[in-house]
């Protein structure tokens, strides 16, 4: 799992690319001002993975602070009682005070996060890894016992991944008690990211669905 050696011409790059968002920002100035002197209030708890080429604000055409995001390897919910204050602390905080009423669980195509669980980690190397991954390990373990052909394997664990996690959201007690209020909607999607879409798992009737067929 060793990804590529950077050079001076990432860091310069990534210089170069942060006076441009100053140059942009001193253009958008009163904007940036309205975000800054008004309410936090986002819209939507978004929990996805890290990798660097899914954009939670990009893939929805969301504005400056109408996400909420946690961002983790394979778009990872430790259950409540795991002890991982990090993630749990996110959710309560977006649950609790900024009062959102949806939370996304979204995975991606090819995520190598989840890939990994199916590979044998190994802890004296990467013991954080190895524990973070034992949160996600289930869907792996479903696929293989469903007979998932070898070839499919990594999308089914990656749709499995997302639905697991929706799982582990509702031990936290602020979303469980949400949710059966009906003042919280869950919504478990996977970011297509060849093709720029969304599937998203449609309860009623147990198949993923184009997100843009889930609203007509």
């Amino acid at each position: 799992m060793v990804g590529r050696r950077h050079d001076d011409g990432d860091l310069a790059d990534m210089i170069a690319g942060h006076e441009r968002f100053r140059q942009t920002f001193a253009k958008d100035r009163e904007f940036l001002r309205a975000l800054t002197s008004g309410e936090h209030s986002p819209r939507m708890l978004w929990i996805g993975c890290s990798d660097a080429r899914v954009i939670p604000n990009e893939i929805v055409s969301a504005e400056a602070g109408e996400l909420f995001v946690i961002r983790n390897v394979g778009n990872v919910v430790p259950p409540s009682q795991s002890g991982d204050a990090s993630v749990g602390a996110a959710i309560e905080f977006a649950v609790m005070h900024l009062k959102v009423d949806d939370i996304v669980v979204c995975g991606h195509t090819g995520c190598g996060g989840v890939a990994a669980l199916g590979e044998m980690v190994n802890g004296a190397v990467a013991p954080h890894f190895q524990a973070w991954v034992g949160h996600a390990r289930a869907c792996h373990d479903l696929v293989r016992a469903q007979g998932v052909p070898e070839a499919e394997r990594l999308d089914a664990a990656i749709r499995a991944n997302v639905q697991f996690q929706i799982d582990h959201l509702l031990t936290y007690d602020c979303v469980r008690k949400g949710v059966e209020k009906e003042k919280i909607r869950l919504h478990a999607w996977v970011y297509d990211v060849s093709h720029g879409e969304i599937l998203a798992y449609d309860s009623d009737s147990g198949a993923w669905r184009h997100l843009a067929e889930m609203a007509s």
